[in-house]
């Protein structure tokens, strides 16, 4: 990096001031589109499903949503990477963490005792009825274009190919061109429409009370058939 340090910053910010007066609140309204469904099942989460452990992990998720559109705002995709995948991990960890305190207290005492993902899918698999079969189905019939979001980001955070890797650029080459936080909405998208199959899938047995969106989702997506095999012995459909 060369050490004319007060050129970049000067150049740095006026690339966000063009980029945000370019865009206005343009990725701040469609990345809260987007987000819509997860934003409705983390209220519903909070009101019916939270046991006071771990509850934080909620708002967690709806501040990496703030966040995702913040960051585009800014022209920061690397940063909203980050936060998209975050809303991934912290909705899976609420869903071990919630019904394990002991644990929890341990993880916030001392640091250590985190969730990973497959952890937490071998958890949901094993303890919540029928969720394997119903995200199976969900997935047959996915709109997403990327089957596990989570992978995509994961490679972006890891940075370990020519494809992800920084490049070496002047600090305005942090602010990305429009077509690339196009895509990062996009990608909240397919987030949310993620995270959404799988509370179906674990909470398909209380289809009344689940938030509308994700009702609405599953009735599109499932042919008849499928929707009595996902609701096999719940009542609901």
């Amino acid at each position: 990096m060369p050490d004319d340090f007060r050129h970049q910053t000067d150049d740095l910010a006026a690339s966000v001031a063009a980029h945000v007066k370019e865009n206005q609140d343009d990725f701040c309204k469609r990345v809260s589109e987007e987000a819509a469904c997860l934003i409705a099942w983390l209220e519903y989460l909070r009101t019916s499903e939270a046991t006071g452990v771990a509850d934080v992990l909620l708002n967690g998720v709806q501040g990496a949503i703030i966040e995702t559109a913040g960051c585009l705002t800014l022209g920061l995709v690397r940063p909203a990477l980050s936060s998209l995948r975050l809303q991934v991990d912290m909705t899976l960890s609420w869903l071990y963490f919630k019904d394990h305190p002991v644990e929890w207290g341990h993880l916030r005492d001392t640091g250590r005792g985190f969730q990973t993902k497959s952890d937490v899918w071998n958890y949901v698999s094993e303890h919540y009825p029928r969720f394997k079969t119903r995200f199976g189905l969900l997935e047959q019939v996915k709109l997403r274009r990327e089957a596990d979001p989570y992978r995509l980001l994961s490679a972006h955070i890891h940075g370990q190919t020519d494809f992800t890797a920084p490049t070496v650029s002047p600090l305005s080459g942090l602010v990305a061109e429009r077509r690339l936080c196009d895509e990062c909405v996009e990608l909240q998208g397919e987030v949310s429409e993620y995270l959404s199959d799988v509370l179906l899938s674990a909470y398909g047995d209380k289809w009344a009370s689940l938030p509308p969106c994700a009702q609405n989702e599953l009735e599109s997506r499932l042919n008849p058939k499928q929707k009595t095999t996902f609701f096999k012995g719940t009542g609901g459909g």
